[in-house]
Parts: C-alpha cells; structure tokens; sequence
C-alpha cells in the first residue's frame, strides 16, 4: 500500500487479525523465522510487515486481500517520485491485482534475484499460514507465481500449497 492509502469493506476488516495485537503478531513471527535481518533485503520492518510498519502491512495481511492499484505512474516504492506524483498532476487508474511484474520493483536496498524472490514468497506462504490458516485462492492477483522465474524451486516446495507442512 504504496502511500499507506486504501479501502477495504467492512467485511474484510473483520477477517483480520485484531490490529491492537498485530505489531506485537508480526514482531513475534518475524523473530521466531528469520530474526532482525531477512535474505531478500536489510532490516526486516520495512520488508515483513513488523515493528512500526506493522501498521502499514495490516490491512493487506490476509490472504484473501484483493490488492489494486490506481496509479499507472513510474512511481514504484519510497520517495521516488515521477513528475506527475510530485506535481499533483495524474489521474486514478484503476488496476485489480499489482500493476506491474514484481521485478520491475527491485531497488537497491530490496535486489530481487531468483534466491530473494523464492525466500519471499516462501515467507508471505508461511506468514499466511501462520496467521490466517489458508493462502490465497487466486495467487496471480499477487503476481506471486512471477517470484518463482529463474528458479527450480516450485510453489510445493516453498509450502505454498494447502498440504500440511512441519513447523517452520
């Protein structure tokens, strides 16, 4: 939620975890597997959805979020903004699902690369699991199948599948 901008109906927010307890949720998830520091960039707030970005990452926590998106600018995270963000001059353009392939996201402090993309989205599967108990029934609004290019890893290997897995 580039801008920490959305709409959701009520009907969604109820299926989320209680947001009071949420920072705490994901502290304790992101503790328990990968500690302060994860493979696909630097410190883990910004990139799991813990500490203060907890917040941030709540509304979209769910598996069955249905992410879109409205602006069709240049603009792809941070303070990197194009000309027509910067001056107030774009127009919504609504997109069901995420805009653009997850590669063109790639920055220098989160570099995608095969390894990053398949430890990410074998994090977003556990996270999933962990919290809600289910994974998303359409991962391509996700664009999550697109994490896999350049690897031999597969969605059952990640435990992006509905199979029982062992504790992570």
């Amino acid at each position: 939620t580039s801008g920490n901008m959305w709409h959701a109906k009520c009907s969604h927010i109820r299926r989320l975890l209680p947001p009071s307890h949420f920072e705490q949720t994901m502290d304790k998830f992101t503790d328990q597997h990968w500690g302060r520091r994860v493979p696909w960039g630097g410190g883990a707030g910004a990139f799991t959805g813990s500490g203060r970005y907890a917040s941030e990452h709540w509304v979209h926590s769910h598996p069955d979020t249905k992410p879109c998106d409205v602006y069709a600018g240049d603009y792809v995270a941070n303070y990197n903004l194009d000309t027509p963000a910067k001056e107030g001059t774009w127009l919504p353009q609504l997109h069901v699902g995420i805009r653009w392939s997850l590669w063109r996201y790639t920055e220098p402090m989160w570099p995608l690369n095969p390894d990053t993309m398949t430890a990410w989205l074998q994090w977003r599967c556990s996270e999933w699991k962990t919290l809600y108990h289910k994974l998303p029934t359409n991962f391509s609004q996700w664009r999550l199948e697109e994490a896999l290019q350049g690897s031999s890893m597969t969605m059952r290997d990640l435990g992006c599948t509905d199979e029982i897995d062992p504790e992570w």
